[in-house]
């Protein structure tokens, strides 16, 4: 088994897309309902809400992503924080060290799906 991607419902896949491509995402497929990003061989395909079943439940849902970070490794926080502000992404929180070992800031898209930028410290 190998985890490829992710799938996101999104309230608009197009303004999605343009925000996974400030963060360094390339545009693999893209049409007026469906976008695939890839970064370095991982997918994220983001799909515009639909309310036919049997997706109803689940695109109409109200907490995105509740309960669940996506975390993207890089080599260092704090430039990754400066770099996301000067291209005028606000991240929702700033690069702490934490007691598990990693220093992280948390991105929310505009779904509300948190990604967790992270860096491993020596120990």
């Amino acid at each position: 088994m190998k985890i490829t991607k992710l799938v996101l419902w999104t309230q608009e896949n197009r303004l999605s897309e343009k925000f996974y491509k400030k963060l360094g995402f390339d545009v693999a497929q893209s049409d007026d309902h469906h976008s695939m990003m890839v970064l370095d061989g991982f997918g994220i395909d983001l799909v515009s809400m639909r309310d036919e079943e049997p997706f109803t439940r689940d695109s109409m849902s109200g907490d995105k992503g509740r309960g669940m970070y996506i975390y993207l490794q890089v080599d260092n926080v704090d430039l990754t924080h400066k770099e996301f502000l000067a291209k005028g992404i606000v991240p929702h929180t700033s690069p702490k060290d934490w007691p598990w070992g990693s220093r992280e800031f948390i991105i929310k898209d505009p779904d509300g799906y948190k990604l967790c930028f992270y860096q491993s410290l020596a120990v």
